[in-house]
């Protein structure tokens, strides 16, 4: 989806797959959070533990992937930007 005049698609290739990746990390903090309740109702703190953990590690990849999407979209990031 390279972003070109006569390209109807709005967005390069690289905007597109960080919008991809945010979309799918959004999902998964959705899944953790129920993935912790089910760890809670199943009386299991370790496994519940380990499912805050990866939500935790998730979440903080999001805010940095936001921060990369932002750069990409105003050409500060890719296409050879500097």
């Amino acid at each position: 989806m390279k972003e070109t005049s006569s390209d109807p698609h709005p967005l390069s290739d690289l905007a597109y797959d960080w919008i991809t990746l945010i979309q799918n990390k959004a999902q998964a903090l959705i899944a953790y959070d129920q993935y912790i309740k089910d760890a809670e109702a199943a009386k299991s703190p370790e496994c519940a533990a380990f499912f805050r953990k990866v939500h935790d590690a998730d979440k903080a990849f999001l805010a940095e992937a936001k921060h990369h999407l932002v750069a990409v979209l105003q050409g500060k990031m890719g296409t050879g930007a500097k």
